[in-house]
């Protein structure tokens, strides 16, 4: 996530969304003939990938806001339910639901094919999940080299807003997965991988073990 200390105090995400609301800078979202804005706050929470924002943004730790304040619900994996937020602060980005940020995934990736038998030519499978990809009828799974995986994204050229749901190596030595409705992305790999995921300056990582609900 990223925060802008310039912002702080100007209040909450769905505060500053209600009050353009007000202004009639922003017109009401209506699906359906229904006003979404009637019954939903906004929770600031981004939907799919995002790029690095420019300064003043500054990147923030997940450890330092779940410290700020007690987290709801750790039985469920890392979602919006670990933070004390229903509505974000506007100097803070939280992080993505549903995909990997753009710093996140460029470490993860460098990672990745430092423990891989090609290095960043290793073939690798890339699947997008109904949601994501936006098609329920037809399977996106896409085959190539772990180096074209950032091809795949709006941001770069390609035809998804989202970081791949699911990614792997065609001789499975590690797994990556990342669900639309979560903050976070499960890494699976062997012992010397997750080590140096977890010691990468530009990625922070937590131990979550699946806990009864």
């Amino acid at each position: 996530m990223y925060e802008n200390p310039s912002l702080a105090g100007l209040g909450t995400h769905d505060e500053l969304r209600r009050h353009r609301l007000e202004s009639g800078d922003l017109a009401p979202e209506i699906i359906g003939g229904i006003n979404l804005d009637e019954g939903t706050a906004d929770s600031g929470i981004p939907l799919g990938f995002v790029v690095r924002p420019g300064s003043p943004w500054r990147r923030a730790l997940w450890s330092q806001h779940l410290t700020e304040g007690q987290a709801s619900d750790r039985s469920y994996p890392p979602c919006h339910r670990w933070f004390p937020h229903r509505s974000w602060p506007v100097a803070v980005q939280p992080p993505p639901e549903g995909s990997l940020d753009e710093e996140s995934l460029d470490a993860l990736l460098d990672t990745l094919s430092r423990w891989s038998v090609d290095g960043p030519e290793t073939n690798c499978v890339a699947f997008y999940a109904s949601l994501p990809a936006g098609n329920f009828d037809n399977p996106h799974v896409w085959r190539g080299p772990l180096s074209a995986v950032p091809e795949l994204l709006e941001e770069r050229g390609g035809p998804y807003p989202f970081s791949p749901t699911n990614l792997w190596p065609t001789d499975r030595s590690w797994f990556i997965w990342t669900d639309f409705d979560l903050l976070g992305t499960k890494v699976s790999g062997s012992e010397q991988l997750v080590e140096a995921i977890k010691s990468h300056p530009a990625l922070e990582t937590v131990e979550w073990p699946a806990q009864p609900r």
